[in-house]
Parts: C-alpha cells; structure tokens; sequence
C-alpha cells in the first residue's frame, strides 16, 4: 500500500537520457518543404487571379483577345475578342470562332452576340476602320489547364490566337 506522502516512483529507475531528433519518412522530408512553400507562394500571389491580353494580325483583320489565365473553380471571369477591320474596305462576313475542346471545359458560357452555330460568331458588314467585340463569360468547371485558340477568319483570311488558362481548386 502506498501512503500519502510517498513518491510513487520511489522504487523504479531514472529513464536514460535520450537525444531527442525528427523522425520523418523520405516522402515526409519532400513534403514539409512544399507544404511551407505553398502559403508563401500564395502571399506572393502566385494563385489569384490574372488575365492576360494577346494579339494576331493578317491581312485584312485585326485581333485583340483577353481571357482569364488562371482563376479559381466556380468563379466567373470574361473573355473579349476585339475583331478589327484593317482593310480599306468593308467585310462581308467575319467569322470568331472559339475553340470546343476550350470552351466545354467551362460551365454556364454565355456569348454575346449569340453563336448561330457551336461556338462561331458572325460579324456581318464589318466597315474599314471598325472594332466589333464579342464576349464571353466563363466560369471555373474543371480543374487544371484548359488550351484552345481563337480563330477569326473572313474569306480566306484568318487570324489565331493560343489560349491558356489554369483553374485552380
């Protein structure tokens, strides 16, 4: 029976002393160092938001096309195409196309003006000197890193611009 005042310790033998060190698997050794790089790349702003604006020229048109380069899945951000006439006379038919395998990788696309066929706007009458836009609004479906092109093409004309945007979780 043990009383009040004793230790109850008293007939067991000191631990040894121990150098006290990091146990850590080959994988948890590669991993700490990314876990404390991701929340400073993300202080440094390494996964916000941008967009980015390109350009492509020929002949007889003229384009301007800004679309988001990375943002985050569900948020919606635009895409403009900017179509300009460069010529020194009018084009009947303008044609933007955006590129499928681009597109449907985004939910909810609304295009202005309204496509008559799968991702393709017609620009009628398109004077010397003109701009026309055509927008999109895209939001963050799939994860990952969506590539496509914008195509504008008028007769046998045409102008292309490489899309690439990251959606991030």
């Amino acid at each position: 029976m043990i009383m009040p005042n004793e230790s109850r310790t008293a007939g067991l033998p000191r631990a040894p002393a121990m150098r006290r060190r990091i146990a850590l698997t080959r994988k948890q050794w590669i991993g700490l160092p990314v876990l404390a790089v991701v929340p400073v790349l993300a202080l440094a702003g390494v996964f916000g938001e941008r967009s980015t604006t390109t350009a492509a020229r020929s002949t007889t048109i003229q384009i301007f096309v800004r679309y988001p380069e990375r943002f985050r899945y569900r948020q919606v951000q635009s895409l403009e195409v900017s179509v300009r006439n460069v010529s020194t006379s009018p084009l009947d038919t303008v044609r933007v196309a955006l590129d499928t395998s681009y597109v449907t990788r985004f939910a909810a696309v609304r295009i202005e003006p309204a496509p008559r066929t799968a991702f393709v706007v017609a620009l009628t009458n398109l004077k010397p000197a003109e701009t026309r836009l055509v927008a999109a609004e895209l939001t963050g479906d799939q994860y990952g890193v969506q590539q496509g092109r914008v195509v504008v093409t008028s007769g046998v004309d045409s102008a292309a611009v490489a899309l690439r945007t990251i959606v991030f979780p």
